[in-house]
């Protein structure tokens, strides 16, 4: 008998067969070949543009590659740092780093450069740990190299005598140290600075020679301080002099030495100044000197995240408030130096988060905030989370004259929100925080790439107002069709599908169903599209979770009928129906999901076989779907081989993965079709076949905590996340194990002849320092 070596164990391949029960005997089976491996470069291309969030569906058509999902946002891989310029926010030309982690800070060195600080582990080639010293030409400082361990780095300051760091961290270059530390212009730590804290350390401000510290903290150097306290530069002691404090935690700091003031804002309610406590929100002004509070008193009704004196005695507040004084002004305001609120007010207006563990099949609920703020002579540049200003496109950075109050033409469309903003006189600006992209396209649910550069096709816009969950396109590739949970499209009102002429890029005015609930799968064949989700009606015709429709006008098939019910509840809602494909000859129409029955009758497993001419179950149909516990058994992804051959599914509980026979179905010999069954940890979501392989995208775990499937169906664990590729015809997996970050992993797949597309949540691909997020190319042969 042949053998099969699994990752380094031989397998006889009959044992194999024997494990995938129930199948008894392969005679029935539709054989399918042992194909070689994959032979792909898990290092991205890095000229293909990503998105700022969930990529859940990607399909090739002609010269051009379509996106969808849960993103507003696609654009080339700059890193979470760049410099842009300070006129029009185009990316700078001197070459910034690749920073692969969240920039929480960044402080000018006074020679061009920057000093950042964050999450990061490396920057470019080079190894940073949280922080990292830039030049002014775009190279790291080689000598600059502070190893920082134990949390994160959110505040820096430059003083004269070296740079002080504060966050959550707890050693740096191997010292123990809790939350604040400075090191000097080699990198060393200067061990007699006695700076500590015993909680979060959120902002840093200098002035004379001392350093202002804000944050979560109640001791600070040894000494009772609730949350704001000012240390000396040259030890780190506590300055007893100054006695300003809050009662909730200080996020921003900001000097004023025109009027002798030091801002704070954060969550506080009050604060105090060497007296009794006094009610501030989320707001307040002390003595720069004693730290005696100030009267400036301006309510803020949600918190203040970000500070900037303008040099003229007004102060720029940024937050997540919608009111200051009592007057409506949304996340962003100014004040004067007496704390009455200005004239000028952005009118900052729609927000796009990306997803994390909830919210499926919708966008997730999201409000503005500015989280950044930074005045360079009459110039104000403001970062956060936000799609418009006075209604002017702006996506989550914008500038502003400090004089006129008028929007500038700075511009740098970052992909996610900015942390940091910071300047120097006429140079280039410094943006980091939480985007892996800038200098991209505004879209919204729907885009598309170009098919050989991977990059965004600017003429083609659809945008969506909510999730877009699925596509699939014509036969001919002249019409793609989209679903979800949008209710317009391209500025049309579209309930939850669509159709694309894909020639124009323009929403085909004869296709208009109105669908009263989401989509969630479709399915194209022989004209007419079939459609899955939890609506009950298309327009005013009754059909319960599935239907057909006519692919030219969208018209309701009258004589397919193909009704689901099933339990109650956020997984199963009232029997949805989440994975349908259709056979080529549109004879056949496979259904999965959390349902029952179909037109009444019972269907074990979440898995039906029903007619693709009328709707009704056929008289062979699949099964071996299994459950675990209260949860189950049904199968919650399908997918059809392009031949319709194979379908692969997925369950909900235990996560096993199916192929079964999609031309045969059951049979006196094979009852349930089956013909493998492997189990992970971790749904099904991306799913592809491809010369011989099934490319399986997940969530689970991570590598060696939880992420794992089957060496073969049966067989021992292997260690791995996300990504997983089987032989298709044994169910063996294959050693191909690129890494991906986030709780949500795989969404999707699609493969070009160089190369396979891999979409998801992620914000690196293949490797820790390969930011790309969103969609990875990787080029070879799948």
């Amino acid at each position: 008998m042949r053998k099969i070596v699994v990752w380094g164990v031989p397998v006889v391949a009959a044992a194999v067969v024997a494990t995938m029960s129930p199948v008894a005997e392969a005679s029935s089976v539709v054989a399918m070949a042992t194909a070689p491996g994959p032979s792909l470069n898990y290092t991205p291309a890095p000229g293909w543009w990503g998105t700022n969030g969930r990529v859940n569906d990607i399909r090739v058509v002609g010269d051009r590659v379509y996106l969808a999902g849960g993103f507003d946002y696609i654009g080339p891989s700059t890193g979470y740092g760049v410099t842009v310029d300070p006129d029009t926010g185009a990316v700078s030309p001197t070459t910034f780093p690749m920073v692969d982690g969240v920039v929480r800070t960044a402080v000018a060195d006074g020679s061009g450069g920057w000093y950042i600080g964050g999450d990061f582990l490396r920057l470019g080639a080079r190894n940073r740990l949280l922080t990292a010293h830039v030049l002014a030409d775009g190279s790291i400082d080689a000598n600059w190299a502070p190893d920082v361990r134990g949390g994160s780095v959110n505040a820096i300051a430059r003083t004269p005598s070296g740079i002080i760091l504060g966050g959550t961290f707890s050693s740096v270059n191997g010292t123990a140290v809790s939350r604040l530390a400075k090191v000097d212009a080699t990198g060393a730590l200067q061990t007699g600075w006695k700076g500590s804290a015993n909680n979060t350390v959120r902002a840093l401000a200098v002035y004379g020679g001392s350093v202002f510290v804000g944050g979560d903290f109640t001791t600070l150097s040894g000494s009772s301080r609730s949350r704001l306290g000012r240390v000396s530069d040259s030890v780190g002691l506590v300055d007893t002099q100054f006695l300003g404090t809050t009662g909730g935690a200080v996020r921003a700091l900001a000097t004023d030495p025109a009027s002798g003031r030091l801002f704070a804002g954060g969550d506080f309610t009050t604060a105090t100044g060497g007296g009794a406590s006094t009610g501030r929100s989320r707001l307040a002004a002390f003595d720069l000197t004693t730290g005696v509070l100030s009267d400036f008193a301006p309510a803020v009704n949600a918190s203040v995240e970000a500070l900037a004196a303008t040099g003229d005695g007004q102060l720029v507040i940024g937050g997540l408030f919608t009111t200051v004084g009592g007057f409506a002004r949304n996340y962003l305001a100014m004040l004067s130096g007496t704390g009455s609120l200005s004239a000028f007010d952005a009118v900052l207006t729609e927000c796009n988060k990306p997803h994390r563990t909830k919210n499926a099949h919708g966008l997730v609920p999201c409000s503005p905030e500015v989280s950044a703020v930074a005045v360079n002579g009459t110039t104000l540049y403001v970062g956060g989370r936000f799609g418009r200003s006075r209604g002017i496109e702006r996506h989550d950075a914008a500038a502003y004259d400090i004089e006129s109050g008028n929007l500038s033409a700075w511009n740098p469309v970052a992909g996610d929100r900015p942390l940091a903003i910071a300047t120097q006189g006429t140079g280039d600006v410094f943006m980091g925080g939480e985007f892996t992209s800038t200098g991209g396209l505004v879209r919204k649910g729907l885009a598309a790439l170009d098919a050989s550069t991977g990059v965004g096709v600017p003429d083609f816009r659809a945008d969506a107002n909510e999730f877009v969950e699925v596509m699939v396109p014509s036969t001919d590739g002249s019409r793609l069709y989209v679903g979800g949970a949008f209710t317009t499209l391209q500025g049309q009102t579209r309930y939850r599908i669509a159709s694309i002429v894909t020639a124009t890029g323009v929403v085909d005015p004869a296709f208009a169903p109105k669908l009263n609930k989401g989509v969630l799968a479709l399915a194209y064949a022989q004209g007419s599209v079939y459609v899955g989700g939890k609506f009950t009606k298309v327009k005013t015709t009754p059909r319960l979770r599935a239907a057909k429709l006519d692919g030219a006008t969208g018209a309701v098939d009258p004589n397919w009928v193909a009704n689901t019910f099933g339990p109650s509840g956020a997984l199963r809602s009232d029997g949805m129906v989440m994975g349908i494909e259709a056979t080529p000859d549109g004879a056949t129409v496979f259904l999965g999901g959390p349902f029952t029955t179909v037109n009444g009758t019972s269907v074990p497993g979440g898995l039906a076989v029903v007619s693709g001419s009328s709707g009704a179950l056929g008289p062979h149909q699949l099964g071996g779907v299994a459950g675990c516990g209260s949860i189950g058994p049904w199968i919650n992804r399908l997918y059809l081989s392009d031949d319709g051959k194979r379908l692969y599914g997925g369950d909900v509980c235990p996560d096993y993965v199916y192929q079964w026979d999609a031309v045969n179905l059951s049979t006196t010999s094979n009852p349930t079709g089956l013909v493998w069954r492997n189990l992970c940890n971790g749904g099904m979501q991306g799913r592809l076949e491809v010369n011989g392989h099934f490319y399986y995208g997940t969530h689970g775990g991570d590598k060696g905590n939880g992420g794992r499937c089957q060496a073969y169906p049966g067989g021992p664990n292997v260690a791995q996340q996300r990504y997983f590729v089987f032989d298709g015809g044994t169910g063996t997996l294959l050693p191909d194990a690129p890494e991906f970050d986030s709780p949500m992993g795989i969404w999707s797949f699609a493969a070009m002849p160089s190369g396979l597309l891999a979409g998801g949540d992620f914000t690196f691909a293949g490797a820790r320092g390969n930011v790309q997020q969103g969609l990875a190319f990787f080029p070879g042969v799948p």
